[in-house]
């Protein structure tokens, strides 16, 4: 079976709060039509039912529970017509949210359904608030702590953490990192704010963040309860990858195939992370109206990958994220360039998760090797 055919329906351009580093567009107050969202899941479902693929259907926004009677109109329009032997798998749903209009009630309509949550959480209250305000400037982590503590109280709610790292919130890395992992019981993931123009002193400050984190990752492992980033563990199970083969790339980017995310207006484009640039024609492969534009879906396909010459005789090529389509068009403005920021980054966290790892397998910390060698080292 194929993988997923992913449909992101932005629901709403409005939001309740203002974050700094926003990659959504403007907000102002517009919502999706009940019109575009039925016909873009017709379209989707058609796209998934051709290509023997199941469809995973994600809310998106701005904040989508804004809009919360529409997704539960689109989750049951897709639950009806899915429901046909030709799908190979029932269809799964997500929802990225800001967590603040989050209730019991709706948590459990959710839970219900087993919607994955994706969370955003920039850690601890200092490096939350730092970027993540409502309109009159307040903080909003305290507005997420009711959600957080009925997630934790039902641990099999799928979650996921969404930490963003920004220039001006990065220096609180390890504390943000402590307090996730005491506050929330799934893995933490951290993402990088691409879009901005890293100084050498935010980097530097960065690297000293990163590498207090991996100090207090490493000592988690020793305590006997693992503090899971997302981020490092990926890039010490790349190493265990790598020793065995010659190794694949990090990330399997499909941009252009995998995913059709729909605007507020019913435009495509082939990301979620890139539904803010809406003047980006060579982004844009169709609407709710014409269908897919095979002729720009193609071209975005033929654009992506990674051209860079460094990278092609680069020693961790295979443990980079260099080919993720979105994440290049963000850093360097082309979706197969990498910018510098986005090596350095990637060069910092392979270095310095192997440095822990190393450290770790010397000493044959017990919760180390269980988790990436599958030995237990209990009464060794």
């Amino acid at each position: 079976m194929l993988p997923a055919l992913t449909l992101t329906l932005c629901l709403t351009q409005d939001c309740n709060l203002r974050c700094r580093y926003c990659y959504a567009g403007r907000k102002q107050p517009r919502a999706m039509t009940r019109e575009t969202a039925t016909r873009a899941i017709d379209i989707a479902l058609a796209e998934a039912l051709h290509n023997g693929s199941s469809l995973d259907l994600n809310f998106f926004g701005g904040e989508p529970l804004l809009e919360w009677g529409l997704l539960k109109e689109c989750h049951a329009y897709l639950s009806e017509h899915a429901d046909t032997p030709r799908l190979p798998a029932p269809p799964r749903f997500g929802l990225t949210t800001n967590m603040v209009l989050l209730t019991e009630d709706k948590l459990r309509w959710l839970a219900e359904r087993d919607f994955l949550l994706g969370l955003s959480i920039d850690g601890s209250p200092d490096m939350h608030n730092v970027n993540r305000r409502f309109p009159s400037g307040e903080g909003s982590h305290s507005a997420v702590l009711p959600a957080l503590a009925w997630l934790n109280a039902h641990p099999q709610v799928r979650t996921r953490n969404i930490c963003v790292l920004t220039p001006s919130n990065a220096h609180l890395l390890a504390e943000g990192v402590s307090w996730l992992a005491t506050h929330y019981h799934g893995s933490i993931g951290l993402n990088f704010d691409y879009w901005s123009r890293w100084t050498d002193e935010q980097f530097d400050s960065l690297t000293t963040a990163c590498r207090e984190m991996m100090h207090r990752i490493a000592d988690s492992y020793r305590a006997g309860s693992p503090i899971h980033v997302e981020n490092v563990r990926e890039k010490i199970l790349s190493h265990l990858r790598s020793e065995a083969s010659e190794g694949e790339p990090c990330v399997h980017c499909r941009i252009g195939e995998r995913e059709i995310a729909v605007t507020v207006d019913g435009n495509f484009f082939p990301c979620s992370r890139l539904v803010g640039e809406g003047d980006a024609p060579e982004l844009n492969f169709g609407n709710v109206q014409e269908g897919i534009n095979r002729a720009r879906q193609n071209a975005i396909i033929a654009a992506r990958g990674n051209r860079t010459p460094e990278c092609r005789v680069c020693s961790l090529r295979h443990r980079c994220m260099n080919s993720c389509g979105c994440t290049n068009r963000a850093a360097s403005g082309y979706l197969d360039r990498v910018s510098p920021f986005l090596c350095s980054m990637e060069r910092l966290i392979i270095e310095e998760a192997d440095a822990m790892a190393e450290q770790l397998y010397a000493e044959r910390c017990p919760a180390f090797m269980e988790e990436f060698y599958g030995c237990s080292l209990a009464g060794a």
